[in-house]
């Protein structure tokens, strides 16, 4: 059981990006919870930042993105659904970019994480080698 958090992103009292005593990390969004291991964070902002509006579908790992009938959003992480919207993906994009700079997984003179090319067309697999964790 996790008795402390470390805040590492927030935008609201319902989004937050945190870290506890484990190490796991813990993405809050609305009412959701994800808990994923801290070399999970950086292909989870790796898939976001490859997502184009055109696409139907993006997965990296153990995350997918899919796009609804409605145009609406649906993050996955294994069984785990979150719903957003195309400005939702942008916005935990920033909170994660946010995060993983607090944990230092990005170098200091790092530009935004490689863009792939991707072709619209088809089911996208955007997937950046699992960064070591550090403390």
């Amino acid at each position: 059981m996790c008795r402390k958090l470390t805040i590492l992103a927030r935008d609201s009292a319902t989004r937050i990006v945190a870290q506890c005593e484990h190490g796991t990390i813990h993405l809050y969004w609305t009412r959701a919870a994800l808990f994923l291991h801290p070399a999970e964070l950086l292909p989870l902002l790796a898939l976001i930042q490859c997502w184009k509006p055109e696409f139907d579908e993006a997965r990296s790992e153990s995350f997918l993105i899919i796009r609804r009938s409605d145009g609406t959003l649906q993050l996955w992480y294994h069984e785990i659904g979150v719903c957003l919207s195309q400005s939702d993906l942008y916005d935990l994009a920033a909170l994660l970019w946010h995060a993983a700079a607090r944990l230092k997984l990005l170098s200091p003179d790092s530009s935004p994480l490689p863009r792939h090319p991707l072709e619209p067309s088809r089911p996208v697999t955007c997937v950046l080698p699992r960064p070591e964790w550090r403390n």
